[in-house]
């Protein structure tokens, strides 16, 4: 029964997660990663449930971790941009860091005793779950909800103490949720509850958070377009829902009506005898479609035009209104000041956009560096790789017009290449770290993390990135270890029919191999390893890049010299 109880818990996070992703192409990014890092916690959820052994049990501990991890981080992220608050990068960047070695650690479970030291499988009630002891460095995830629970109290009292100019409703809502799997989770570690609601918390957050980006994307002049209009000094706006509740207004407003200072968001506006509410809040209840909607009014000496927008959203339809107050004096002023607001809303768009980015970029390196601290054989092999295709783009920028490759797309290969080997998560540790050579069937299993990279990359970024970054990052992960003479894997392609961002990451993922340490192997010299890039042109890489790969042999050199003196200090 609790199996099949996190079965269908898994499968409704799994269908709403699939709705946010085929929804249109304003769906916020947060909402997009908290759908993810929930669904794969509820499928480690539904897993441990099933396992029938130590060692499925352990991998769905890994999952459910993901998003006991990340959901309370993407959580403090909404809290913030719900209280119009920026995030320090700073401090931005260490929850994320905080975040992923908790992860990390989570990954040594079954292998090491610091975060578990001994965990064994049990059945009862018709489920499987984890009887563990608990190792030194586990108390790092309870302080990290500790954390996240004292930054979420934070955001309610400012939410608060703002509450005339911030929706606490939803504020409250979402903290209470975020309060409610916090104790849970501390309930179900000290009263050693089995059975875990924490999933349904994570559900409910989901559809709280899908309601609030709605609300905030009906309303979105508050953030862009108003943002830009509140520099026009004559210009005033109210913003109401469909059932004329109070949303917000700007500054030059409440000082032609001071009273709008005492509203409250989301209350509808009391009826009073005051020129606002004689003069425009009767006039909103008045106002019909099909009529015209602009009006002049008079305020003390001034006269403003008054016009009422209905403002809609999606399938929706109606959703809300616009009040506008314009002094007709400045009417030819407001149309010059188009083009100023037009670049400056494209620069606002553009700031709000690099900060969510950034999580998802640190995201991803974040899964990278997982991958590379589980192998034996590539400690650093990441970022070397990374900063040979930075020095290879560069040579090859010299030759885009042969090649027929721009200088962007030069650029996304770049960043694509940290992602080159994340299908290694999916490879058993007891092959990916083994010293020696592997036997036919380990190799064949090894293999495998071309086509699984690509599959998570577009997992990861399908939805988040653009198309054609999408595109790159994929080809680059699945084709990498395919040779020119159409002898590599995992599909056998030869020549051109390898996507040339395969090739180029060929000839690093290569090159880093020959001249770094394994512990299968000595590092060669320069000499021998730069005689095999050689050697191996039109046989293993692409002739023409190969050659140009060679151009760039001095400035390799400099870049391992400088590994080198960096490892010996």
């Amino acid at each position: 029964m609790v199996t099949w109880f996190y079965f269908i818990v898994f499968l409704l996070t799994l269908i709403m997660a699939g709705s946010i992703l085929l929804r249109n192409k304003n769906v916020d990014t947060l909402l997009v990663l908290f759908s993810i890092v929930v669904t794969i916690n509820c499928m480690g959820r539904y897993m441990l449930a099933s396992a029938e052994s130590i060692e499925m049990a352990i991998w769905a501990i890994k999952f459910l971790y993901v998003g006991g991890c990340f959901a309370p981080l993407l959580t403090v992220f909404v809290l913030a941009k719900l209280c119009n608050q920026k995030l320090s990068p700073i401090v931005a960047t260490v929850m994320i860091l905080y975040s992923v070695i908790v992860i990390c650690l989570v990954m040594t479970i079954g292998k090491s005793g610091i975060y578990y030291k001994h965990v064994e499988l049990a059945y009862g009630n018709g489920y499987h779950y984890l009887v563990k002891t608990y190792g030194p460095l586990h108390i790092l995830y309870p302080l990290m909800m500790l954390l996240y629970a004292a930054i979420m109290i934070y955001y309610l009292l400012y939410a608060i103490s703002r509450r005339k100019q911030l929706s606490i409703r939803i504020v409250m809502t979402l903290s209470i949720t975020c309060f409610s799997i916090i104790i849970m989770y501390i309930l179900e570690r000290s009263l050693h509850i089995n059975v875990s609601f924490l999933s349904v918390g994570y559900l409910i957050g989901i559809s709280l958070l899908i309601k609030y980006f709605e609300r905030v994307n009906m309303f979105d002049m508050s953030s862009n377009v108003v943002a830009t209009m509140e520099k026009i000094k004559e210009y005033g706006y109210i913003v109401f829902d469909n059932k004329y509740r109070y949303i917000s207004a700007n500054d030059y407003m409440k000082e032609i009506f001071p009273e709008i200072k005492n509203w409250e968001v989301d209350h509808v506006i009391p009826k009073t005898d005051s020129e606002l509410y004689k003069d425009v809040v009767q006039k909103l209840y008045q106002w019909n479609e099909t009529e015209e909607n602009k009006k002049t009014i008079q305020i003390g000496e001034q006269f403003f035009r008054l016009d009422i927008r209905e403002i809609s959203y999606s399938k929706k339809g109606k959703v809300g209104y616009l009040v506008e107050l314009t002094d007709q004096t400045l009417e030819k002023k407001y149309y010059q000041t188009i083009e100023q607001y037009n670049a400056s809303l494209e620069k606002e768009v553009e700031e709000k956009t690099e900060n969510i980015i950034h999580i998802k970029d640190m995201m991803v390196l974040g899964m990278a560096d997982m991958v590379e601290s589980r192998d034996n054989n590539t400690g650093g092999h990441i970022k070397r790789t990374s900063s040979v295709v930075k020095v290879f783009s560069a040579r090859l920028k010299k030759h885009c017009d042969v090649l027929g490759i721009s200088n962007d797309f030069l650029r996304q290969v770049e960043k694509a290449a940290p992602m080159h080997d994340l299908g290694k998560i999916a490879i058993d540790d007891e092959i990916l770290r083994k010293p020696g050579k592997y036997t036919e069937e380990e190799y064949a299993q090894m293999k495998k993390h071309a086509e699984e990279g690509a599959r998570i990359v577009e997992n990861i970024l399908q939805g988040v990135e653009e198309y054609s970054f999408v595109e790159i990052a994929k080809n680059v992960a699945h084709y990498h270890h395919e040779k020119w003479n159409g002898k590599g894997y995992p599909e056998g392609l030869s020549g051109t029919d390898i996507p040339v961002e395969a090739r180029i990451m060929a000839l690093a993922d290569v090159f880093d191999a020959l001249v770094s340490k394994r512990c299968y192997k000595e590092a060669f010299s320069y000499d021998k390893a730069f005689a095999i890039i050689k050697e191996s042109m039109g046989e293993h890489f692409d002739p023409e890049l190969g050659r140009i790969f060679l151009e760039c042999r001095s400035d390799l050199e400099a870049l391992y010299d400088g590994y080198l003196c960096g490892s010996n200090q």
